[in-house]
């Protein structure tokens, strides 16, 4: 371009490598980024309602394209509300970045009204924070922004004073933000290192998480050859399909027995682009190996016999021919009994034969399990979702999955939903919301209706915080200031523009979600759930089990005093 506005330049920046999505509420500070848009068909503006959804939508679109993710809101407030969506792309690990506006710059350090030291605030939780004073700043900075949110897989933010945005850049010329698709595989030593401990272990056990994205056939090449089960993390859930008989299964609270079994008996444990926190479920008793992308991620959550930086996939295709074809199944067996065994009794908790209501949340997800589409894309809340989600609706090698992964927030369902149904309209997105996360942003179930964005979200309704629930009773305390008074989301999510559906009654769930996944458009699935149905690891420990002993107790005392 030879001259445009610093809102245009940076339009004109990112356009090759972020979404064509800009999610945000305009506003004072900002309205120039609004004209810039009118005229670029590049791009489409999404029009939010809370900033915070905007920062969840751009980061579940990078999140599955690795492509940079854009979200935009004003001056002070409308900064501070993207900045929970924005710690979720970080700690994800997702490439987004932030627009924002800012008071004049003469204003600067006044008190001015509104004024908000955003960098400050946003210093944490960005890998690039800047504030344009000038524009001729432009268009070098905007490249800066985006090329390091896509270069550290993190959140970069843009401040724009009021009177620099509007300003015109004469000759601005064409930067452009490079992305490189290199693939990393590790040293010919640390390869023949990692090959000689495979080779001398009687049973080898592999982890997959979200690095290994990507890497399905040759993770499968790698299990076949060595007679290998294969566990996953919550995020490398989507890695294989779970009909297939390497599969066994989770790992942790939210894992299965399989899983268990498989990570507890195995000689050596491979761990293949996770960063699994949790080491108390890794083996002491095994060696462990380590291959991440991410140098710094080699050994913090556990001790490592080895450990080596390369992508999952090249190094899986250049170890393959480096390791021997082992004949010993027996743990792969038992792995595949204790996963047959443990199905049998999911399907058994899913079962809605005889029962009244309120419904078991494990048939809902069984339910939707059994209608979606084989692409279908999953979403989950935090909350109990991600536990019936983990147990009851199988990948198929074709669905994907979501949800705050790290930073764990509530109400991330719907607005991630948004994200992942603008990229493809065609692709069924499903929304496992909880109660309590869905109704903290519900209002935004209207963007879903203005941009005919056929999103559709199950709301597990059981008037409870019901993990929280969970782990209050666990550490023996009574379930208490945790009670949702709820309305009828079907009838709000009418009222809102879209389609509603409330089940109560187990005997109507199977055709009320199938009715409700075949509607054409945006839809509230309103399902009255039992708020006393545990969600149990797949081995319980003693302590836990006491304090949901003193628990009940507790509670006992409580309603009988009342």
């Amino acid at each position: 371009m030879t001259e445009g506005t610093v809102f245009q330049t940076i339009l004109d920046s990112i356009a090759p490598v972020s979404h064509r999505q800009v999610w945000g509420i305009m506003g004072d500070a900002i309205n120039p980024l609004a004209d810039a848009l009118r005229t670029d068909d590049r791009f489409e503006w999404m029009h939010v309602r809370h900033e915070e959804v905007a920062a969840f939508a751009a980061g579940a679109q990078a999140k599955l394209t690795g492509q940079l993710g854009i979200c935009a809101g004003t001056v002070g407030p409308g900064a501070i509300h993207l900045l929970n969506g924005l710690y979720d792309a970080k700690m994800d690990h997702a490439p987004v970045l932030a627009i924002t506006g800012q008071v004049p710059r003469s204003e600067i350090g006044s008190d001015y009204h509104q004024e908000v030291n955003v960098g400050r605030l946003f210093d944490d939780v960005c890998v690039y924070n800047q504030t344009v004073m000038s524009s001729c700043q432009m268009p070098r900075m905007g490249v800066l922004a985006a090329q390091s949110a896509l270069a550290h897989s993190g959140v970069a933010h843009l401040s724009i004073p009021s009177d620099v945005g509007p300003d015109k850049i004469k000759e601005a010329g064409v930067h452009k933000v490079f992305v490189t698709d290199s693939e990393v595989v590790p040293a010919k030593k640390h390869l023949e290192e990692i090959a000689d401990a495979i080779n001398s272990s009687p049973s080898v056990t592999l982890m997959v998480g979200w690095g290994a994205r990507g890497a399905t056939k040759e993770v499968l090449a790698m299990a076949e050859k060595l007679q290998a089960p294969v566990v996953h993390s919550l995020k490398g859930k989507a890695v294989l399909d779970q009909d297939n008989p390497f599969w066994a299964g989770g790992l942790g609270l939210l894992g299965t027995t399989g899983g268990v079994e498989a990570v507890s008996h195995c000689d050596t444990l491979v761990l293949l682009g996770t960063d699994y926190p949790y080491r108390q479920f890794l083996p002491k008793h095994a060696k462990i190996i380590q291959i991440d992308i991410a140098a710094e991620r080699i050994g913090r959550r556990c001790d490592l016999s080895i450990g080596a930086v390369g992508h999952i996939r090249p190094t899986l295709e250049a170890l393959l021919p480096m390791v021997d074809t082992k004949t010993d199944s027996t743990l792969l067996l038992k792995v595949q009994k204790k996963k047959a065994s443990y199905e049998k009794k999911m399907a058994k908790k899913g079962d809605v034969q005889g029962r009244k209501a309120p419904i078991r949340p494990q048939a809902v997800a069984r339910a939707i399990c059994r209608h979606a589409t084989d692409s279908a894309i999953f979403i989950a809340d935090t909350g109990e979702p991600p536990v019936w989600m983990a147990r009851h609706i199988h990948m198929k090698g074709t669905r994907d999955f979501l949800m705050s992964f790290n930073h764990a927030s509530m109400a991330n369902a719907m607005p991630q939903a948004l994200g992942a149904q603008a990229l493809d309209k065609s692709r069924q997105v499903i929304a496992l919301c909880g109660d309590g996360g869905f109704s903290m942003l519900m209002g935004d179930f209207i963007t879903a209706v203005t941009y005919d964005l056929p999103i559709k979200c199950i709301v597990f309704n059981n008037s409870k915080l019901g993990l929280v629930k969970m782990e209050m009773e666990s550490m023996g305390y009574a379930d208490w200031g945790i009670d949702l008074k709820n309305p009828n989301f079907a009838d709000c999510g009418i009222a809102m523009g879209g389609k509603g559906i409330r089940i109560e009654n187990p005997a109507d769930l199977d055709a009320g979600i199938k009715e409700a996944l075949a509607m054409d458009g945006p839809v509230v699935v309103d399902v009255v759930t039992d708020s006393n149905e545990l969600t149990m690891p797949p081995e319980i420990m003693p302590a836990r089990a006491w304090g949901f002993a003193i628990s009940k107790i507790k509670e006992l005392v409580v309603s009988s005093s009342v």
